[in-house]
């Protein structure tokens, strides 16, 4: 019986573990939104959507959603009002742009194995840095320009945390905010 009431708590720490991200915002606010455009006829874009990850500065392998990316991009571009179509498929356009996304996450990986070991008790925590770089070329493929901005989120990991798991948010709006301000700075510029 002992056992089995050791089990039990050892399953149900297993499954109470949380954690809670938050997000440093150091972005600044989109000041305008669509983007204002004097333009009569308003060009074509072909985007281009690739990613890289890497843990304490060592390049790892990830597989994140691209189609799901890709959509979120493709709508920043669609709602900015400065194209008249976006596209994911290779095709002729008047704009191309390649967007990298590079998720760099930091931690102490000592922490994050006694974390793990004493089932969540003993709290942890991680960083990840989104940065994302938009490269634009004409339709001749010159290169026009470049934009990046960046984000910070932190997470921490802890068995209490299960009560903050319900209000932890997706990455999506972080990201959309990214393609946001990365469109406003590339108007600024004259790339868009």
């Amino acid at each position: 019986m002992k056992k089995l009431l050791a089990l039990l708590v050892i399953a149900g720490s297993l499954a109470l573990q949380g954690c809670m991200t938050y997000s440093h915002n150091t972005l600044p606010q989109v000041e305008q939104w669509p983007l204002s455009s004097s333009l009569q006829t308003k060009p074509t874009a072909y985007i281009k959507v690739q990613t890289a990850y890497s843990v304490n500065g060592t390049p790892s392998a990830s597989n994140p959603n691209i189609a799901k990316l890709e959509n979120l991009i493709k709508q920043g571009f669609i709602d900015s009002g400065r194209f008249s179509k976006v596209s994911t498929e290779q095709e002729a356009s008047d704009v191309y742009v390649t967007v990298t996304l590079q998720n760099q996450e930091t931690g102490n990986l000592g922490l994050a194995m006694l974390t793990g070991a004493t089932f969540f008790l003993i709290p942890g925590t991680f960083d990840n840095t989104f940065v994302m770089d938009m490269m634009f070329r004409d339709g001749e493929g010159k290169k026009l320009g470049r934009v990046q901005k960046q984000e910070k989120l932190t997470t921490w990991m802890h068995l209490f945390l299960v009560f903050a798991l319900p209000f932890n948010e997706s990455a999506d709006p972080l990201l959309t905010e990214l393609t946001k301000s990365n469109l406003e700075e590339a108007a600024r510029k004259n790339l868009i």
